[in-house]
């Protein structure tokens, strides 16, 4: 059977070569054999490689020859006597090789006893450099595993202890010793084992490493951090692709890892903080904004949320003085839980509104604006946080264990509480976590007081801009009258745009449209100064360009930059004109009953404010039914439309829209103005009709004394024809001191005109431009009391210029039916 087995070896052996991947493949080596006289009787294949010599070279050569430099006969036979005494001699020897070249090599000789007695020497020799390397490099892996302040252990393929270094020792607690042949489970019971194991075996199998893999150690008795320790293992192989087993290192990071704990726990915080300030920022609505707090916080940083604020913070009122009292009353804006329920329901009831004591936790955040954290709640702490014995049971409930209270804060004013809670399965809060929730409210209620002063200051300049337009535009016979006005302005809704409807005097009806450059609350000031201006001016009777004039030397006159432009158009009813003068302003748009829209060139005129410019005026006949469009450029100029553009495309829109003015305006508006917030915008559509033929009478009378008579006669025959007895009297006895007038200081011919409208209206025109004013008559005087009556009688009075005359007209209220 050997014979076989060797045989079998011997066929499956490669002549020349020896197992791959062993030490012999790192350190080359030789044996050889000499006899007893030191001659060279054996020299194998091994040899030949080292040395280069082949047999028919080598073998009966005094093996002295190969040294440098060679043996002496001397001390050959030193070497014999040494030889023969020794078991083993070994040492450096330098020799000389086949190709001349000459190194050292590390023989070591032993002598040996053939069967019939004979003896001879075999040496096994080595290159000393190679075999040197090796020795280092053993040293220093062996300095490695056994100095480095590394955990290291080796485990065989049944995953058992091989080895381990004094590091692993000390960091297990296990002597080195006693590690070998055991595993790690007997070695580490505290740790989870099992994963190890699983990952010793994954190693194993299939060869690919891991690295930094943590594993924690037993919970100490103290209580204090787990040890964590970082191991990584690589799965070691011969050269020959042989697995010998698993090899680990092991690195205590406990310190690193709590330190990481602690750094990630920041990251998240500041994550939070980051998020939740964006979200409250993101609006300036204060229900929205406590919604947005809750939502933020729960559940990645607490399991239940509530924020509560002043009645007055909600309701939008300046907070008193001693608004946090002996008891405070809050309303719950918004509250969040984790778990939905009735408990939650019950603990944190939206909507609600609280009493906080004084002596309550929250009462004391409140008062001193400070910020509260209680741990380890339990037993009747729940009665004596909350208060309420219902709400206190659903957090017993709910197992809240753990309460911050911090103060909404902000310019020093405490405006409500965030209220922070957590339940079962969750650690406490820390420190740290007051920290973060102390900035989260503070950030809150930044965001809130900025939307309760933005409500009030959008209230005010709303309430301004209202006082400034106007609301309830007068029914005035003869027009029919729609506008719209959309602020530039989404903040503030407030703008310099700005628009009017004047009664004048004779049925005359003034349209005005301005727009001051700029927008916001100092535009609609300055706009507001213009529209009282241009109201103050057309009471005055003056024509348009007049008007313009006194406005452009207004605005000069406000001090600063400021600039508008302004249409102003009086339109008369029974001449059926309007004249208009135009300060810069886009050009109207009149609109014939059945006929094409016509813009309107403007007479010329500088923007109000640059001062020194003259103004003209034009006027215009127009059918009975047009429709006239006054309007500001935020109508028709946008951010990618030019005016001309903007223009063509409302004459079209009104082109379409011919119906109601109503349904006209609100068509116009959402045909031209979709770029919101790009520009005020005011559109005033006016529908142009006629006084009826039956409201007007009007007559020319000659300047001869016996107009008086006619034109008391022709009034009374009027006030007859139209039912207006009761007017008659007074409406004669005006009549007759206008006409008296008229003839006394003015010069004919002289028109006498009545017209029925909202009220009576009387004008008496002369030649003279001279205007009438009021006198004090004395006792003697023979006149200067007529203009007394008038104003005494009248409901209102009022004179003009008119061509190269005058106008004086009064006004009677017309008799309710």
């Amino acid at each position: 059977m050997e014979e076989q087995r060797t045989e079998r070896l011997s066929r499956n052996a490669t002549p020349n070569s020896v197992a791959p991947g062993t030490l012999y493949d790192l350190v080359p080596s030789a044996t050889w054999v000499t006899d007893s006289a030191g001659k060279v009787i054996m020299w194998s294949r091994s040899a030949e490689r080292l040395f280069g010599y082949s047999r028919a070279e080598i073998l009966g050569r005094w093996a002295g020859d190969l040294l440098v430099p060679p043996l002496d006969e001397a001390d050959r036979n030193h070497v014999n006597l040494d030889a023969a005494e020794a078991e083993l001699v070994g040492g450096v020897y330098r020799m000389r090789r086949a190709d001349g070249t000459v190194k050292d090599f590390e023989s070591r000789s032993a002598f040996v006893t053939g069967a019939d007695g004979s003896r001879s020497i075999l040496v096994t020799s080595v290159e000393a450099d190679a075999l040197h390397r090796v020795e280092a490099d053993l040293a220093i892996r062996e300095a490695l595993f056994d100095q480095s302040p590394i955990g290291v252990g080796i485990f065989d393929t049944d995953l058992r202890y091989v080895a381990v270094n004094q590091a692993l020792a000390r960091m297990d607690g296990v002597p080195v010793a006693d590690h070998l042949g055991r595993t790690i489970d007997e070695i580490m019971p505290g740790i989870d084992t099992a994963r190890v194991r699983t990952i010793q075996q994954r190693v194993l199998d299939t060869g690919e490493p891991v690295v930094d893999s943590r594993i924690f150690g037993p919970m100490p008795a103290d209580g204090g951090h787990r040890t964590v320790w970082s191991m990584s293992y690589n799965r070691l192989q011969a050269h020959n692709g042989k697995i010998l087993g698993v090899s680990c290192s092991l690195i205590d990071v406990t310190e690193r890892h709590y330190a990481m704990v602690k750094v990630d726990a920041a990251r998240k915080r500041l994550a939070l903080l980051n998020e939740a300030g964006t979200r409250i920022g993101a609006t300036l609505d204060i229900p929205r904004i406590a919604e947005e707090l809750a939502a933020s916080v729960v559940p990645g940083f607490a399991d239940l949320a509530a924020v509560d604020l002043l009645d007055v913070v909600m309701s939008g009122d300046e907070i008193p003085p001693g608004a946090h009292g002996g008891s405070t009353v809050m309303h719950r804006a918004a509250s969040r839980g984790a778990r939905p329920g009735r408990f939650g329901d019950e603990l944190l009831p939206k909507g609600s509104r609280l009493v906080y004591s004084a002596d309550s936790t929250f009462g004391r955040c409140l008062r001193s604006g400070g910020s509260y954290l209680v741990q380890n709640i339990q037993g009747e702490m729940y009665e004596e946080l909350i208060h309420d014995n219902a709400r206190a049971a659903s957090a017993r409930s709910l197992g809240v264990h753990t309460l911050m209270v911090v103060p909404l804060s902000a310019r020093g004013i405490v405006l409500g509480t965030l209220l922070l809670g957590r339940g079962e399965g969750r650690p406490a809060f820390d420190p740290d976590d007051l920290t973060l929730a102390t900035e989260l409210g503070a950030r809150a209620a930044v965001s809130v007081d900025n939307a309760r002063l933005y409500h009030r200051q959008r209230e005010t300049a709303v309430m301004l801009q209202r006082s400034l337009l106007p609301q309830d535009l007068p029914e005035i016979p003869g027009i029919d009258v729609a506008h719209r006005y959309l602020p530039g302005s989404l903040v503030t809704e407030v703008g310099g745009d700005w628009f009017d409807v004047l009664p004048l005097s004779g049925g005359r009806i003034g349209l005005v449209v301005g727009d001051v450059m700029g927008h916001g609350v100092h535009a609609a000031a300055v706009m507001g100064q213009l529209r009282t201006a241009v109201r103050t001016l057309a009471g005055l009777d003056l024509p348009p360009a007049e008007v313009m004039g006194h406005l452009d030397v207004i605005v000069a006159s406000l001090g600063e930059l400021h600039y508008a432009t302004c249409v102003y158009v009086v339109y008369d009813p029974v001449a059926r004109t309007f004249e208009f003068a135009s300060a810069g302003h886009l050009p109207p748009v009149l609109v014939p009953p059945d006929g094409v829209p016509i813009v309107v060139e403007a007479p010329s005129g500088a923007v109000l404010g640059v001062g020194g410019v003259p103004f003209e005026q034009k006027e215009l006949q127009v059918e009975p039914g047009s429709v006239l469009v006054l309007y500001t450029d935020g109508l028709v100029e946008t951010r990618d439309r030019d005016l001309d553009t903007g223009i063509g495309l409302l004459c079209e829109a009104v082109a379409e829209h011919r119906g109601p003015l109503e349904e006209a305006s609100d068509a116009v508006i959402a045909s031209l103005h979709k770029d919101l917030g790009f520009d005020d915008v005011a559109l005033l559509m006016a529908r142009l009709d006629a006084l009826p033929e039956d409201a007007v009478a009007s007559w020319w009378l000659p300047a001869e004394p016996s107009v008086v008579a006619r034109a008391r006669e022709l009034t009374r025959k009027t006030m007859h024809d139209w039912d207006l007895e009761v007017l008659l009297d007074v409406a004669e006895l005006l009549v007759s001191e206008l006409v008296t007038n008229a003839l006394r200081y003015g010069a004919g011919p002289i028109r006498l005109r009545l017209l029925r409208g909202r009220a009576l209206l009387c004008e008496v025109a002369d030649a003279v431009p001279a205007l009438p004013r009021l006198r004090e008559a004395r006792d003697t005087d023979e006149g200067g009391r007529g203009m007394q009556l008038v104003t005494t009688l009248a409901e209102r009075w009022g004179s003009r210029r008119s061509g190269h005359g005058k106008i004086v007209w009064f006004e009677l209220q017309l008799p309710t039916k």
